[in-house]
């Protein structure tokens, strides 16, 4: 596994959320819809894992176990930083606990979006990788 390359895609894909959480909240047709600003976060959420998964297995042998591995590598990455940042910025300001984040759904049919799609991108770009040599 490329673990320096992993955690750069991390922080992408952290980076990536952020912004398009962001954007989400402040389109005025989905201001004040924290349901609908979720839901399509979780349809727009595999094609930024998916845009990561190509980039790490472009050009590289993949299979089912790396791409696994990767995605517990991007959400390692991702817990760091919401412990470093989303939390104490975003959610403790609001009254709630370190934890309470993690207390949602959303947070854990994410998680599941992440880990599943990598291991897919692992088979797909990974079997195209394989194809070419």
């Amino acid at each position: 596994m490329r673990w320096k390359v992993s955690v750069l895609l991390g922080i992408l894909l952290y980076v990536l959320i952020f912004v398009e959480i962001s954007v989400l909240m402040f389109v005025p047709a989905l201001q004040n819809k924290p349901a609908m600003q979720t839901i399509i976060h979780l349809i727009i959420l595999p094609f930024l894992v998916l845009i990561c998964g190509y980039i790490y297995f472009r050009g590289k042998k993949g299979t089912l176990k790396e791409g696994l591995l990767f995605g517990i590598a991007l959400l390692a990455v991702g817990t760091i930083l919401d412990w470093i940042i989303t939390i104490p910025l975003f959610i403790m300001p609001k009254g709630q606990a370190f934890f309470d984040f993690y207390k949602t759904w959303s947070i854990w049919a994410g998680f599941a979006e992440v880990l599943a799609l990598s291991a897919i991108s692992g088979m797909i770009f990974g079997i195209k990788a394989k194809k070419k040599k």
